[in-house]
């Protein structure tokens, strides 16, 4: 009985202990340390220490042909990571920033995220905030940045729409997989005011495999925008836990335990 008693006991110290240790931690895509190649159009991402190997791939698509070179300095090619935008932040951050010219409101760019197939799971509370979502129409500056197509997909394949934030000179229309964020007024890149132009975007608790927004010029300007620049700031996401080996073991352990006492309670009686 002594013996059974200090199984049942070391079971349940292994199964508290693993529960104790959830395999759950916010990472963060934090552009001030992660390397990024300026003008590349595609690069995969380690900011899991816990995983060896690459946890995300952020890739550039689309009418890439119009993407120019940044307008801070050293004025770096882009995609570029540079500190262009503020976003209201002391002090500033770096972004990962697009600057395009398009010729016309048809042509985008497209910017997909990918997290990394070792979460098996997905990944939940994936979060992101774009600078500089803003509107020009004067002599030589006239552009309207615009996102759309935003949407993750989910661990089923399912398209999943976000929550929308935007700030004084942005706003948002439509619904769902369809909404739509237009810049409505000029913004300050940097300083007390750049955090105007703000859209932060968010997937709550679903748990998704990667995401997409698409940049362009709406038709609030001239048919052939002028230069127009946005920064994606960093991305914050969670894995969702997988089921540990221990938390199996452990388990198997405490039924084994309890099957134990229930037959010595039985024979007692």
């Amino acid at each position: 009985m002594l013996a059974h008693s200090r199984f049942f006991i070391a079971c349940s110290t292994a199964f508290l202990f693993v529960a104790a240790c959830p395999d759950s931690r916010a990472l963060t895509i934090d552009w001030d340390s992660v390397p990024w190649t300026n003008g590349s159009l595609i690069n995969s991402l380690e900011v899991d220490p816990t995983r060896p190997g690459n946890d995300v791939t952020v890739a550039v698509s689309g009418n890439t042909p119009q993407l120019q070179p940044e307008l801070a300095s050293p004025n770096p090619m882009t995609p570029a990571v540079t500190r262009a935008f503020d976003g209201g932040l002391v002090p500033g951050q770096n972004t990962l920033s697009l600057a395009v010219n398009f010729t016309n409101q048809s042509q985008v760019i497209t910017v997909t995220v990918d997290f990394s197939a070792q979460y098996a799971q997905g990944v939940t509370n994936v979060s992101f905030t774009i600078f500089d979502v803003d509107f020009s129409n004067t002599s030589g500056n006239t552009y309207q940045d615009q996102l759309t197509a935003i949407r993750a997909v989910g661990i089923d394949g399912t398209l999943i729409a976000p929550t929308i934030t935007t700030s004084a000179n942005n706003t948002l229309s439509g619904t769902g997989l369809n909404q739509v964020v237009n810049g409505i007024a000029s913004t300050t890149d940097t300083g007390a005011n750049s955090g105007r132009g703000n859209v932060t975007i968010s997937f709550g608790t679903a748990a998704i495999r990667s995401f997409t927004f698409t940049y362009g010029s709406g038709s609030g300007t001239v048919a052939d925008p002028t230069y127009q620049h946005i920064g994606l700031h960093d991305i914050t996401f969670t894995p969702v836990p997988e089921m540990n080996p221990a938390w199996s073991a452990a388990l198997s352990c405490l039924a084994a335990g309890l099957l134990i006492f229930r037959h010595n309670a039985r024979h007692r009686r």
